[in-house]
């Protein structure tokens, strides 16, 4: 049993105010109701998982069990399909020679207010210059005159500062993406979404990234030395996180929707003392949960439970850690009044507010309004495939579980057939055996001595089982390709070869991808629920509390991973078509062959710098040809041979 100790205390912290406690409690019956909503899918989610990992569900084992020696093998297909999308999504959203989005300026960008008085101040001077009219009156004219003239060459201005801009932001916004260790989570999301048909990562929140570093110092002698110091920098917090530990509204079919969303934190003893270093938090309350509740206060769930068995992990002994909620959602104004919040002196407290709130034990540890710019809900939940009217997408092993299920009662059936039909099996009348003789003893040259009895009676008759591999080999053959069809995930993308494969380079290649053509959609799912409103949570967080002014502009965000990547392979065939379409030498002269090069090794993921000579380069060799020529002409006008040591740098003085 849990110890509890009782203590009675006046001072701040140990007893929340009323409001406070109401609200922890209506937030936690909400918290109830939006899990209840979501046990259906948990038990689909586990079903997934078995099915990825090879185990049968708990009532197929009890069924095989029940009916004695029979084979419980498992056709390991999900998890090789699986890996297969998983496989082919990252290697084509991440790929060494191209980003999986871009920021770009808007085609018409917004004028700056400071450069639109700074482009009416400019338009005055000239009219006043060129008129000699000092009056506004006469020259207001003249001046909506005179903007108007200027408007074209600010707005080609505006375009360049916005395309510089654009370039910087998308170098903050990698650079972030580095230091946030951000592929590893999206590929450990994708890996989620590949297999329970969601993902979802965390970003666009503000954390406070601690790091030491030592510094020289001077003390009062003078004497320098190094000293430890803790560095602390605003950085947006991108994260990982299991689709097991978010409840969002059960009535929402998209985040928009979305009227609130828990998320639910198992931390332990340490993890919960660290919250009380952060803003905001209340370390009162904390504290006094620690000391009231030593063992903690976590209950694990049935799905907890289910994902340690099936991981073979001992879940033996108590847990020790404390379970803390975090919820994003709408708040009533009073309610955030009440606990302190400031809404402002004309904000009209009936309406009700996004807002961020953390529970612990029922109580409010934290809370306020939601800091995050563009989203109400800092968390991307991206789709696998999407299902109409439905929340949670669709995973590889979900849209081939009646497949797999085939398959593996097939291959069952095909072990047990062929291990009855091994040998032949024996009818033996006892009666008619001498004595002494064992008819379970068998082996080759084998005598069965027999006394008395009818002789057209055999004591022993053998029967042989009939081997139906044939039959049974053609139901798992059938369903394989079942899989292949309902997966989009055809057999040659994980290496199966068949006979009738087109086994050339030019015919692998079109069936890669063709393949890549059937992920678009999945592709383009990760665009639009994932690629695009992550970039732009880290460019609101550029906007609002970067420091570097260059990178601020009228931008947008265009993930590219359906339009850019998924074509590449089409992309390659085409300019290497068109390259060859580029006989004559008049169509080449209207070439810019080094770009066409250079486009060609990109859509075949080389780098074209490693092998591409530089501009520099070229234009060395070309001098350098013109130079031999040149002694080539002068020798054959004055009759001396050429000195081709200076048009080859000195070859024989090396040599």
């Amino acid at each position: 049993m849990e110890e509890f100790i009782e203590e009675e205390s006046e001072g701040e912290g140990e007893v929340q105010d009323v409001e406070l406690a109401n609200l922890g409690a209506r937030l936690k019956n909400l918290y109830t109701e939006y899990k209840d909503a979501r046990r259906d899918i948990e038990d689909e989610w586990l079903m997934d998982l078995r099915q990825y990992n090879g185990q049968y569900e708990p009532d197929v084992i009890a069924r095989l069990d029940a009916q004695g020696a029979r084979s419980k093998v498992f056709v390991g297909l999900t998890r090789t399909k699986v890996m297969a999308a998983y496989s082919r999504i990252v290697d084509l959203m991440f790929q060494a020679s191209d980003t999986y989005f871009g920021i770009k300026p808007t085609p018409r960008p917004t004028i700056d207010p400071l450069r639109a008085m700074e482009m009416r101040q400019q338009a005055t001077q000239e009219v006043a210059e060129a008129s000699g009219l000092m009056s506004a009156d006469g020259m207001s004219d003249l001046v909506a005159q005179r903007m108007e003239e200027l408007e074209p060459m600010f707005l080609d201005a505006e375009k360049e500062i916005a395309g510089e801009a654009a370039k910087e932001m998308t170098v903050d916004i990698l650079d972030q993406l580095i230091e946030a260790n951000a592929d590893q989570k999206i590929k450990s999301a994708i890996m989620e979404s590949c297999i329970f048909g969601s993902g979802a990562i965390k970003s666009g929140t503000v954390s406070i990234d601690r790091s030491q570093s030592y510094s020289r110092i001077m003390d009062e002698q003078g004497n320098s030395g190094y000293a430890l110091a803790m560095i602390e920098k605003v950085t947006p917090d991108i994260e990982s996180v299991s689709i097991f530990d978010l409840y969002p509204d059960p009535y929402c079919t998209n985040l928009k929707d979305c009227d609130g969303l828990f998320r639910r934190h198992i931390l332990t003893k340490r993890q919960l003392r660290d919250l009380k270093d952060l803003p905001g938090f209340d370390s009162d309350s904390i504290e006094h949960i620690i000391k009231t509740q030593r063992k903690g206060d976590h209950t694990e769930e049935t799905h907890e439970r289910t994902r340690r068995e099936i991981s073979g992990i001992n879940d033996q002994g108590e847990s020790r850690r404390y379970e803390v909620l975090e919820y994003w959602g709408c708040i009533d104004g009073q309610d955030l009044v009440d606990h302190g919040v400031e809404l402002g002196e004309d904000v009209d407290i009936t309406q009700q507010f996004d807002s961020n709130v953390w529970l612990l034990s029922g109580r409010v540890i934290k809370i306020q309004l939601n800091p995050v710019m563009g989203y109400k809900i800092p968390y991307q939940i991206f789709p696998y495939e999407r299902s109409p009217h439905q929340f949670w997408g669709t995973g590889v092993p979900k849209m081939m579980r009646d497949s797999q299920s085939t398959m593996n009662a097939a291959t069952r059936i095909y072990l047990d057939n062929m291990a009855l039909s091994s040998g032949p099996m024996l009818e033996v009348n006892a009666d008619l055996l001498a004595a002494g003789e064992d008819p379970t003893d068998i082996h080759p040259w084998r005598v069965f001595l027999r006394e008395g009895g009818d002789g057209a009676m055999p004591a022993v008759r053998f029967f042989q089982p009939i081997a139906n591999a044939n039959g049974l080999t053609s139901i798992i053959d059938i369903f394989r390709r079942f899989a292949d069809e309902t997966t989009s995930l055809p057999s040659y993308t994980h290496g199966e070869q068949t006979k009738s494969l087109n086994k050339t380079a030019t015919g692998i290649s079109m069936l890669m991808g063709a393949a890549n053509v059937a992920l678009k959609s999945t592709i383009k799912n990760l665009d639009d629920f994932l690629v695009r409103p992550m970039i732009e949570s880290l460019f609101h967080f550029n906007m609002q509390y970067g420091t570097n002014e260059k990178a601020k502009g009228d931008l947008k965000v265009v993930a590219r991973g359906s339009t850019a990547l998924i074509q590449k392979e089409v992309q390659s065939q085409r300019l290497l078509q068109f390259m060859s379409l580029l006989g004559s030498p008049e169509d080449q002269m209207l070439v810019n062959r080094p770009q066409l090069l250079k486009q060609i090794a990109e859509s075949m993921d080389i780098d074209p710098e490693a092998f591409m000579k530089s501009e520099e380069e070229i234009n060395a060799e070309i001098q350098q040809a013109q130079q031999q020529q040149q002694m080539l002409l002068a020798a054959s006008q004055g009759d001396q041979p050429p000195n081709l040591d200076a048009g080859m740098g000195g070859v024989n003085a090396v040599m």
